[in-house]
């Protein structure tokens, strides 16, 4: 009797109380969300406003809002804010609002999530989740309840290719504020994620073709004007700016630390970025806003020259973010995380998620992700490091001088 009293290790909490914490975490966060369908993700290229065509169906006919919880969500305590010196997360797990659960990112220990994506509702200044949940599937309160239960820190990410970007519908500084603000107090997050919405093909001059021959660059900065993605841009960091001055306020009146996170993730070729995230970034920090990092979604098929494409991006966009940022050179790879977007699970095996992973830690970059399509477990667990990096034999993918790649 007495042995299987003292069964339990020492310092760990009954089960009943974890049970009942999660619980209590769960049902605190269905106060403030609800489930919303809108357009089903079905491709990484659809144009910004449209709806695509899917293959889920909504679970009821109730638009998915964000909305105030009358109190505060019961949340786990933050974790201390890296060193500038020390990557944020090696791996950045990114979890579709509408899409299935992803037990394995767990299984390989991700701790640090990004769920997306926040869009505009029907009156263009209400925070909407993209999407509609697959037919019995978790609602988005459950699945942020249990991953926050579970030690996990979640992160909203505003804009995507679907839907329309709040910035972009909600002229009023006070109602995209009021959105802004919303969200946040909503999930009580460490941080938040933008993803400026792509223009449509044709409209900044970076088309496919451009990237091949390399005449994007200059060019595609004349031909990007974007008035419209500039004046949503100017509307989205005042927003921003305001929440990391309020974040900070707060901490120093609690005695806590850190503030509210912000990070981009923005579309990349071998040319580096679009001009127009450039110029979000540019906008965004000289409205005073800290960027943390930026992440590159880097499209990866399965050509043999994709590994190397994707260092090649990677090298591109470090002195645009240097000078976006304000920085030095030597101070960006830190600041810069990568996240290759898959068009199938065979694109990246477990001998390129070695090299991948090897690139990440010779140059520092903040964190890897995947987007699209799922890799297999076993690259899953290479990239977040739950494996050894050492891969199967494959074949080599070289540079054109025949070095290894990335």
């Amino acid at each position: 009797m007495d042995s299987a009293r003292h069964s339990r290790e020492a310092g760990r909490l009954p089960r009943s109380l974890v049970l009942l914490a999660s619980a209590a975490l769960v049902a605190g966060t269905g106060a403030a969300l609800w489930a919303l369908p809108a357009a089903p993700p079905e491709g990484w290229h659809v144009a910004p406003g449209a709806t695509p065509a899917g293959h889920r169906t909504p679970a009821s006919a109730t638009p998915e809002t964000l909305v105030a919880a009358r109190q505060t969500v019961a949340a786990p305590a933050p974790p201390a804010a890296p060193s500038a010196d020390a990557p944020a997360a090696g791996y950045r797990g990114f979890l579709d609002a509408a899409g299935e659960p992803r037990p394995e990112l767990t299984a390989a220990g991700v701790r640090s999530f990004a769920i997306g994506h926040v869009v505009a509702g029907p009156d263009g200044c209400t925070p909407h989740w993209a999407g509609v949940r697959p037919h019995g599937g978790d609602a988005v309160a459950a699945r942020i309840g249990r991953l926050r239960a579970d030690g996990g820190e979640v992160w909203p990410a505003f804009g995507g290719p679907y839907g329309r970007e709040l910035s972009a519908t909600c002229e009023n500084p006070a109602r995209l504020l009021a959105a802004y603000r919303r969200v946040v107090a909503v999930m009580d997050p460490p941080g938040v994620d933008i993803e400026p919405a792509e223009p449509a093909a044709g409209q900044t001059g970076e088309t496919g073709q451009a990237g091949e021959t390399g005449q994007a660059g200059e060019t595609g900065q004349a031909e990007g004007t974007d008035p419209a993605g500039e004046t949503a841009a100017r509307r989205r960091a005042a927003v921003l700016a305001r929440l990391q001055r309020e974040a900070w306020t707060r901490a120093g009146s609690t005695g806590g630390a850190g503030a509210l996170r912000v990070t981009f993730t923005l579309p990349a070729s071998r040319d580096g970025l679009r001009p127009a995230g450039r110029e979000a970034l540019r906008i965004t920090r000289e409205a005073g806003v800290e960027i943390e990092s930026v992440g590159l979604l880097v499209p990866m098929g399965s050509a043999p020259s994709a590994l190397h494409d994707l260092a090649v991006a990677a090298r591109a966009a470090r002195p645009q973010i240097a000078v976006a940022l304000g920085v030095s050179p030597d101070a960006v790879w830190r600041r810069m995380g990568l996240a290759p977007v898959l068009t199938g699970s065979r694109d990246l095996g477990p001998g390129e998620a070695a090299r991948l992973a090897a690139f990440r830690a010779r140059n520092g970059l903040a964190w890897l992700s995947v987007r699209g399509a799922r890799p297999s477990e076993q690259v899953l667990r290479i990239l977040t490091g739950a494996a050894s990096p050492a891969a199967p034999a494959t074949r080599s993918r070289l540079m054109p001088g025949g070095h290894p790649v990335p």
